[in-house]
């Protein structure tokens, strides 16, 4: 039998026990309800605009990859004069035409389509514009640009460096107006005069620069035969063969052509130059 006290110590003692049992019971089941919330709720996702704020965090921070200089090819060589470029490195040959583009150039390259064969158009910038047809019809048919200075300047290797430097800034810019992205991987002095100024300038433009090994001279001779024995004569694997589309009255050159085309193609495989 529970006896029951009257003496107010003792109900205060036993009230306490009771109200701390009662608590450290509301305590634990709590506990043991949160626990079974977190075990059975689903994981957390987080709204779609804060999923593509993130990302786009992510994507700004990241490091870019480190930027790639076109593909070479081929290796490049460097066997003429002030550390020029004068023959391919391979066995195929490559024809180079200066001067244009001009009115003679749309025949040069309808002569090379007939042939299967693409070349290199090494060209003067304040031309460019003149004959922008034949200059998209250059890079749509697979030939090869070359940078061959504003306006033909013989005196050009003599210049300060930044006036070689602008020259050849411009005269790849105004191929750009005509042929946007379309390679200028090379550059030629004109003449030939090469020295250790334009040779630097064209590589810090990131251009080779480009001589020949074999000089059709078809810029001084009036007769087709001499300029296919100049060729012919001179042929050997590898050679880069200077000939001209522009720069004068190029019918020789075109009559000449007709004949070094296929006599070269019999015995040599051809390449634009990379």
């Amino acid at each position: 039998m529970i006896r029951w006290t009257t003496d107010p110590r003792r109900v205060a003692i036993v009230a306490s026990v009771v109200l701390l049992a009662v608590i450290g019971g509301l305590l634990v089941a709590a506990r043991v309800t949160a626990s079974n919330q977190r075990a059975n709720a689903a994981p957390y996702k987080a709204p779609p605009r804060v999923v593509q704020e993130q990302a786009a965090a992510s994507q700004a921070q990241a490091p870019r990859p480190p930027m790639r200089a076109d593909p070479v090819n081929r290796q490049r060589v460097v066997n003429g004069p002030n550390g020029t470029q004068r023959t391919t490195g391979t066995a195929e040959i490559t024809l180079t035409f200066d001067d244009g583009p001009s009115q003679f150039t749309d025949q040069v390259l309808d002569m090379l389509k007939e042939s299967g064969i693409k070349a290199m158009f090494c060209v003067i910038g304040s031309q460019v514009r003149t004959h922008a047809s034949q200059m998209r019809r250059i890079v749509a048919e697979g030939h090869t640009l070359c940078n061959h200075t504003w306006n033909h300047d013989f005196q050009l290797s003599e210049r300060k460096p930044e006036d070689i430097v602008k020259d050849l800034v411009r005269t790849n810019d105004a191929i750009h107006t005509v042929v946007p992205n379309a390679p200028i991987r090379y550059f030629r002095n004109p003449g030939g005069n090469f020295n250790h100024r334009t040779v630097s300038v064209a590589q810090g433009l990131g251009m080779v620069p480009l001589y020949w090994s074999i000089d059709s001279r078809d810029w001084e001779s009036k007769d087709s035969k001499k300029i296919c024995d100049q060729v012919d004569g001179g042929a050997h694997p590898g050679a880069i063969v200077l000939l001209h589309d522009g720069g004068g009255d190029r019918k020789e050159t075109l009559k000449a052509l007709k004949t070094i085309l296929p006599f070269l193609k019999e015995r040599y495989q051809f390449v634009a130059a990379p």
